[in-house]
């Protein structure tokens, strides 16, 4: 089975460099414009979606729906970007430890009202079980559609670590990136994952928005 890991075009949130969170913000037009280079991309390159899962957010629900047009889209809530708490809608800059350390940011999370990395771990993980692995080994071609830190939690479990000093790996996803990973079955009937393309974009590069630069505090 082909997964295809998506996080949302961008919303003006992004663009001024805002906390979202659970926020519930619409792609702007330079988000649009993204996931519409995208899906023309992706239908030269004949590739089609059996499945879209999406987050229940506008912003993953709407960039799944134009990569996809025509599928049914389904939204599933343990796909819902982190709660940052009192921080959303705060300048990213201002949220002490994420960037740098997360997980020094994993275990004062709940002093900030917010959710903890482990628990975004877990209802990821538990989505991944549910719903992806039963599928492992198929022809199916499924999209996850999501946003930046839900994002790098289903790639910890796909890589199975949960070492959340190792929470970035190779970065913030490029909004409209899309990470492509091969889920398949083991001789002894286990999951494997093979990771064949992160963050690829498919359009201009003046659209770009630097995912560093949101990291920094």
């Amino acid at each position: 089975m082909e997964i295809y890991i998506v996080r949302h075009g961008t919303t003006t949130w992004n663009r001024e460099k805002r906390i979202q969170g659970r926020t519930d913000i619409d792609l702007d037009d330079r988000g649009i414009r993204m996931a519409e280079e995208t899906s023309r991309a992706l239908k030269d390159m004949g590739l089609s979606f059996d499945l879209v899962y999406s987050s229940p957010l506008k912003r993953a629900v709407e960039t799944a729906k134009i990569l996809s047009p025509g599928s049914g889209v389904i939204a599933d809530e343990r796909l819902i970007e982190l709660s940052f708490g009192k921080y959303e809608g705060e300048k990213t800059h201002l949220l002490p430890y994420f960037g740098r350390e997360p997980a020094r940011y994993n275990e004062e999370a709940p002093s900030y009202g917010a959710e903890s990395l482990a628990e975004l771990l877990d209802r990821t993980s538990g989505f991944m079980k549910d719903k992806i692995e039963p599928l492992a080994g198929s022809d199916l071609k499924v999209m996850i559609s999501g946003h930046g830190a839900m994002n790098r939690c289903l790639l910890m479990y796909i890589r199975g670590t949960s070492d959340f000093s190792e929470f970035w790996g190779s970065g913030l996803q490029s909004n409209c990136g899309i990470t492509k990973v091969i889920a398949g079955i083991t001789p002894n009937g286990s999951v494997r994952y093979e990771m064949q393309g992160e963050c690829r974009t498919y359009y201009d590069e003046s659209l770009r928005i630097d995912p560093a630069s949101l990291l920094k505090e």
